[in-house]
């Protein structure tokens, strides 16, 4: 199997994978030069046509899903018997792995991980796609620390009430269930919030919640059995890490987090205490009056007057103990000096006070190019403050915008954290205004209003839209008199190169675009006749031939089914196909039939063997029409019909 060329496009390399229900190989793209993942389902499942067919419809769908967290998506085919998926390769390890390598891992790395899945979770359930099995198998682990989740379309397309695949063996994903999914009940977005939460637990702790030797047993389990605490099996989980987990394993869905967003804002807030700001499991230190420890339930008692360690009992889970705030020297200190600046502390004190003095993380947005006030507005949501530093001679942004900002973009701050920025003053008299990223339009406008004038126009190729501008003569900040023409190159689009025409017969509009627009092609003229074949409203032809090549930007028209021609006016021809034209043993075989409705559909394209002789093929049409032949895209056949009275002339 490892020197097979799949859609004589993909060369498959070596295995790197085997599943319960796919292999995987390392492959190289020979179109694009690249190398790839083909995951080929296993035969077992192929005889299944509405799993096959809704692997299909859920594979595209994941395919139009972009998020760096996860694997991409770039190709859904089949070849004969074999279904397959072309993914992006990521060079690292399954999760799963190294957790069996290291077992528990620091729950800092944790955190980071869980954020990153919970990002893609949560783009993927804003375009209406859940995927049923979050697991650490599911997850890959880059070099350089990216967590990517994966398997979004077999995971859907799959029967995930089932626990035993067709030859017997279990699938891991029981340990990962959703209570709901064990039972067979609905399932929506909080699934994967369950499962990411086990994830979690099993992240902290080396171990999964709930095993056992038979899966339906561990199925119960995740339906009867109370979830155990982290910290019960690895010291020093800190609590408020510990809460995410239980909020998001709840038994019930409405308890959960409501949404992927929901459980990241919490995962945020966790991030402090697991790089061992707010110290570990408070069962194993003694208890400070001065301190604030979150709860995993949210009954609160007051601790033993001596201080002690004392757990307060309620069933079988310690309840959690939440401390009397006090005022401490350090923390009136700073908010007496912050009233002395007179800096805006409302935001700082209030984080201060609720936090027990341990600002939460946060994210520095890109505030270049904004408005001090719209920045000010944007820094404000996130507790952070803005400082004016400067004005700074811009060509690249406009007067009024910011320049640049400290700490950058995308770096992690404390809540308090005051950011500074350089705010444009705008291009100095007698210096040449950046328009590159404008329109045409828009960047003679510019240059004309700062006394400039617009010389040779030029357009070019390139990834930027048609009609914006990508290079300018002078450049942006040049000294020059008034009355200097600028010239302008201006993108015409990208440059055309050839690429396959995929597979659009079987399919709906809809999934067609998709298709299409995945190899930069566009949807062509649509054209409607009867079919006794397909259903209404499903492609039954196209203008260019499914695996040709054309030039990127060009039209595929394509012809719809209305459904049976109900005139009855439809008659059928028997033709004998000799193979002897053939020129590989294995050939792919095209019939195209034209009626009297002069519609051109192709009516066939499957593999075929060249010692097998000939076969005999039944068309429909109605009146007088032709019939073309072709072996691998080559013409060997041409034959004139009469659908109506059922011969060929």
């Amino acid at each position: 199997m490892s020197s097979r060329l799949l859609a004589e496009r993909y060369e498959l390399l070596e295995k790197i994978g085997d599943g319960g229900m796919a292999v995987v190989y390392r492959s190289r793209d020979r179109l694009l030069n690249r190398h790839v993942a083909v995951k080929i389902l296993k035969p077992e499942f192929i005889k299944d046509h509405k799993f096959i067919e809704s692997f299909r419809r859920e594979s595209q769908a994941a395919a139009s899903l972009s998020h760096p967290n996860i694997v991409n998506v770039y190709d859904v085919g089949k070849e004969g018997g074999i279904h397959y998926i072309v993914m992006e390769l990521i060079e690292g390890q399954p999760l799963s792995d190294r957790i069996k390598e290291e077992g528990a891992i620091k729950p800092w790395e944790a955190v980071s991980i869980a954020k990153q899945i919970a990002a893609a979770l949560s783009h993927a359930h804003k375009n209406h796609i859940i995927h049923r099995d979050v697991k650490p198998h599911n997850i890959m682990l880059t070099n350089d620390g990216t967590a990517k989740i994966t398997d979004f379309g077999i995971a859907k397309a799959f029967n995930t009430g089932t626990i035993v695949g067709n030859t017997g063996s279990i699938m891991g994903s029981v340990h990962y269930f959703s209570p709901e999914q064990a039972r067979g009940g609905y399932v929506d977005e909080k699934t994967d919030i369950y499962s990411l939460g086990i994830v979690l637990f099993e992240m902290l702790t080396g171990k999964v919640p709930y095993d056992a030797e038979n899966p339906v047993a561990v199925a119960l389990m995740h339906t009867s059995r109370d979830m155990p605490l982290p910290s019960d099996v690895v010291d020093d989980i800190p609590p408020d890490l510990e809460a995410v987990v239980m909020k998001a394993t709840d038994k019930y869905q409405v308890n959960r987090y409501k949404s992927a967003d929901e459980m990241l804002e919490a995962l945020n807030h966790a991030s402090l205490s697991a790089i061992g700001v707010s110290g570990g499991n408070p069962r194993n230190r003694g208890l400070d009056a001065t301190m604030v420890m979150a709860a995993v339930n949210r009954q609160e008692t007051t601790p033993p007057a001596d201080g002690s360690k004392e757990n307060i009992d309620r069933g079988d889970q310690p309840v959690k103990v939440k401390k009397r705030f006090k005022f401490n020297k350090i923390k009136v200190g700073a908010i007496v000096l912050a009233l002395a600046l007179a800096i805006p502390v409302s935001q700082l004190i209030l984080s201060v006070i609720e936090a027990g003095g341990t600002p939460a993380e946060v994210t520095v947005p890109e505030l270049s190019g904004m408005t001090v006030e719209e920045a000010t507005l944007a820094l404000e949501e996130l507790e952070l403050l803005l400082k004016v530093d400067k004005e700074v001679t811009s060509a690249e942004y406009p007067e009024g915008q910011i320049v640049s900002q400290d700490p950058l973009a995308e770096m992690i701050v404390k809540t308090g954290k005051t950011i500074t920025v350089n705010v444009s003053k705008g291009v100095e008299a007698g210096t040449i205004p950046n328009v590159i990223g404008k329109t045409q339009g828009d960047a003679v406008f510019l240059l004309e209003s700062n006394g400039y004038t617009r010389g040779g126009v030029s357009e070019e190729n390139s990834d930027m839209p048609v009609g914006i501008v990508i290079r300018q003569s002078p450049t942006a900040g040049t000294e020059a008199e008034e009355g200097t023409s600028v010239s302008l190159v201006v993108s015409k689009g990208p440059a055309a190169v050839p690429t396959v025409v995929p597979t659009l017969i079987g399919l709906d509009v809809d999934g067609a675009k998709v298709l299409l627009e995945r190899e930069n092609l566009e949807l062509g003229e649509i054209s409607y006749a009867p079919s006794n074949d397909f259903e209404q409203n499903i492609i039954m032809g196209q203008g260019a031939a499914p695996g040709s090549s054309v030039l990127t930007g060009s039209k595929i028209g394509i012809t719809i089914s209305t459904g049976p021609d109900e005139t009855g006016g439809a008659g059928e021809v028997v033709l004998s196909i000799s193979y002897d034209a053939a020129a590989n043993e294995v050939f792919y075989l095209t019939i195209v039939v034209s009626d009297a409705s002069g519609v051109a559909t192709p009516v066939n394209y499957e593999q075929r063997i060249k010692s097998d002789g000939s076969e005999s093929f039944t068309v429909t049409g109605t009146g007088q029409g032709t019939v073309r032949i072709y072996f691998d895209n080559a013409l060997v056949q041409e034959h004139v019909v009469d659908f109506d009275s059922g011969v060929a002339l």
